[in-house]
């Protein structure tokens, strides 16, 4: 019979030595390669930022309201005014195929939250009553007068009622557009649970932004949800989801974004405000329920459902956002026959 014996001695060792450098100096060459490329993103995203800064200046003004600047874009001419609020993680870009169609009729204008788009960081990010004095500060120094039609979509829309809460004889109407309810979380806990696992994931986004990864996405023809924008607004988007501080901004903004909701739980009905609820057709049923019950904020209100949009199309398709469009002029319309605009010729 045969013994075996295992190979424990100073041979088998030093025959154990070879693979162990091979590996070793495996890794070394991994690591110099890993480093190579983020440097080398690092620079390509360093470049490509610097091109997107004199290639898509902001489209409006810069405003100074305190202790940083906020981007406001302005269009048309006319009363009321219509204020655009865009969803979480949005711009004012966001609105490039609604804003047009609306300065037909009225002066309409678009901005950029603290750290987003053109706008200066806000410090600390803006919590529900932030944004909306952030907001009024910005029209008011821009010269932006009353009284305003305001329309939030998704998140926006609770801004903009804590904006009617705040300065009620400026506003003359409300616009929500697939609005979020203040107790989404509270009704539907997977709403929460997917904004924290969406949280935990966006973790990484900033990082990523820094060597380049989405402006390379980008670059080989990669595609979010805003193909649907215009040409020049797409390029524009693309460069500004391309940079670590929008990534830094929409992270802030949903990580405090149960703070938001909960603020938001106080906010009282409208009373007789004139009020559309415009909801996407293809939603959850637990989603469409919260629609509804936001028509119920005003004893003036209409419920609008656009049957085949999503919550993202009602901006970004272009006849999705022809339909939302043709709603914000139609309350404006009404309310400039209306000779009984609250807060009509106030600043």
């Amino acid at each position: 019979m045969k013994v075996q014996v295992e190979n424990s001695g100073p041979a088998a060792a030093r025959r154990r030595r070879p693979v162990l450098r091979r590996v070793g100096r495996g890794l070394a060459v991994l690591i110099v390669i890993v480093v190579v490329l983020a440097a080398a993103g690092a620079v390509y995203q360093a470049l490509g930022a610097r091109a997107d800064a004199r290639n898509y200046p902001p489209p409006g003004e810069l405003v100074s309201v305190g202790s940083h600047r906020l981007h406001l874009h302005c269009m048309g001419e006319g009363s009321p005014t219509v204020i655009l609020e865009a969803l979480a993680g949005g711009t004012s870009i966001n609105w490039a195929r609604v804003q047009p169609e609306v300065a037909r009729e009225t002066r309409v204008c678009a901005y950029d939250r603290a750290g987003r788009g053109w706008s200066d960081p806000g410090v600390p990010p803006a919590d529900l009553w932030g944004t909306a004095d952030n907001l009024h500060s910005l029209l008011h120094n821009a010269g932006v007068e009353g009284p305003y039609v305001m329309v939030g979509h998704s998140i926006g829309g609770v801004y903009v009622r804590a904006f009617t809460d705040r300065y009620p004889d400026e506003v003359a109407g409300l616009v929500l557009l697939d609005s979020a309810h203040p107790e989404q979380y509270i009704r539907y806990p997977e709403y929460l649970q997917q904004t924290r696992s969406y949280a935990r994931l966006s973790a990484i986004f900033p990082p990523l932004a820094r060597i380049g990864v989405f402006r390379l996405y980008f670059a080989l023809g990669g595609e979010i949800d805003f193909q649907g924008l215009p040409d020049r607004q797409h390029a524009e988007m693309a460069a500004l989801w391309s940079s670590p501080a929008y990534f830094r901004s929409q992270r802030a903004e949903g990580l405090l974004s149960s703070t938001i909701y909960e603020q938001a739980r106080a906010l009282p009905a409208l009373g007789g405000l004139p009020l559309v609820v415009i909801s996407a057709g293809v939603n959850p049923p637990s989603w469409a329920a919260l629609q509804a019950d936001l028509a119920t904020l005003s004893s003036s209100s209409e419920h609008i459902i656009i049957e085949d949009a999503t919550h993202a199309s009602l901006t970004f398709d272009e006849a999705h956002a022809g339909e939302v469009s043709r709603i914000i002029v139609q309350m404006v319309e009404t309310l400039q026959a209306d000779d009984t605009q609250p807060g009509a010729g106030e600043g």
